[in-house]
């Protein structure tokens, strides 16, 4: 079908026409496209989608790129953070220009990193904080289950689409004898990371406390069957985090309730892992080795541009001084945009830092936080790459609607906006700001 010119045509403009239509609904019922996202994001395998101009694009990067247009308006505010990403993507290209950075590298910054940034920035312009925690809060507890229900029978229906087979992320992983959940993924890492972002916004979502209780059980039993060891932590910091920083969203019978559920699961389920890491053996144990010894890579990196240690194989794989596989997204950016870039992205995850400690915390932010020991020790991979760029733009938006827009995230005393939540029915009803 795909050589016949005709109905290359015919699908180039049902797309164009399904698109539109996309467009003109998001643009009269904006929650339509934080929800329409969501499933994106959860449900659609990144190996999923099309080529366009040489350039794949993923259901999720389309999905993205549909609610940008869709919800940009009058309403978005500058913020001191967009000036230090605009900073960002211009070192980036620099080091595209003149220090030799690759074409597929700078492409993947930015489709999966500063699409999904844009996106969280516009979406509190459009819907309410509390449709964008209800959204995620209620498409992570459904992968949740879905994962519950993998690990049960070995089965994973995303690995039966089309294009899973041809796919790197198309392969099953098992650790310790047991199946490690991936959902649609790609790779359990990606899903337990995305697990642990999202335990921020059920543990603030505006429904009953009972509920986010049990929801976050749910969510944390998936977490806990990616025998992730930085999604099973990054779960635990994002709810000690959350009790701790976002007592403007969460009562004080759930922060007590939250802690002690975490204890107690902690109890029942750490012997477990440790069983499972025991069986893994020397699987598990050079896995944090090769992580540790990725540190000499540093050495490598330049100021500006691509390192000099890159090395391709005739069958087109990279290798960085004899390492296949970067499983640190800090490393990476060093290797292959220079220090600069990297310098960047840590002064982002100092301000992210100061501004929760400063007591300005918001679900997206404290999120975040917890991630910064996964951002070390793994690479931005799959879907969760896009999850955690949208999660910063979501942060700094939140945080421009609670203490206004010209506020400083740095600044002694921001103007401070009082947050209203608004009274739900049910799993998505939430408010909506017009």
């Amino acid at each position: 079908m795909g050589s016949n010119p005709i109905q290359l045509v015919a699908l180039a403009a049902a797309a164009m026409v399904a698109v539109l239509g996309l467009v003109l609904l998001i643009r009269r019922h904006p929650r339509w496209g934080m929800a329409l996202w969501t499933l994106a994001f959860f449900f659609t395998p990144i190996w999923l989608g099309a080529g366009v101009m040489s350039i794949f694009v993923s259901g999720l990067t389309a999905m993205t790129v549909i609610a940008i247009i869709s919800g940009v308006g009058p309403r978005l505010r500058w913020s001191q953070v967009d000036t230090v990403m605009l900073v960002l993507l211009l070192v980036i290209l620099l080091a595209f220009a003149f220090g030799g950075s690759i074409t597929g590298h700078v492409q993947d910054t930015v489709v999966m990193w500063f699409l999904p940034y844009v996106w969280g920035r516009i979406v509190l312009s459009r819907v309410s904080e509390d449709w964008v925690a209800a959204c995620i809060a209620t498409a992570a507890v459904a992968a949740s289950l879905l994962a519950v229900f993998e690990f049960l029978t070995s089965q994973n229906f995303f690995l039966l689409l089309p294009g899973a087979s041809s796919s790197i992320w198309g392969a099953v992983q098992v650790r310790g004898g047991l199946l490690r959940v991936e959902g649609a993924f790609g790779h359990s890492i990606a899903l337990g990371g995305a697990l642990a972002i999202s335990a921020a916004f059920v543990l603030t979502a505006r429904w009953r406390p009972w509920l986010r209780a049990v929801c976050l059980v749910v969510v944390g039993a998936a977490t806990v069957l990616t025998f992730s060891r930085l999604g099973i932590i990054g779960f635990a910091l994002t709810v000690v985090l959350g009790v701790i920083f976002l007592g403007r969203y969460i009562g004080r019978g759930l922060r007590i309730g939250v802690l002690s559920m975490l204890v107690v699961g902690a109890v029942a389920v750490v012997p477990v892992i440790l069983d499972v890491f025991g069986e893994a053996g020397s699987e598990a144990e050079g896995s944090a080795n090769y992580r540790v010894d990725l540190l000499g890579l540093t050495n490598s990196m330049v100021v500006l541009g691509i390192s000099p240690d890159r090395e391709v194989l005739p069958t087109g794989e990279d290798y960085w001084a004899g390492f296949r596989s970067i499983d640190s997204a800090l490393i990476l950016i060093g290797l292959r945009f220079g220090m600069l870039p990297l310098a960047v992205v840590l002064l982002l995850l100092v301000i992210l830092v100061v501004s929760v400690a400063l007591g300005r915390a918001t679900p997206a932010s404290v999120a975040l936080v917890a991630q910064i020991p996964a951002f070390a020790t793994v690479a931005l991979i799959t879907q969760y790459a896009a999850f955690v760029w949208f999660t910063a733009g979501l942060a700094v938006s939140a945080y421009a609607v609670r203490y206004g827009p010209y506020a400083g995230l740095l600044s002694v005393e921001p103007e401070r906006i009082e947050y209203t939540p608004t009274p739900s029915r049910g799993l998505l009803r939430a408010g909506v700001s017009r």
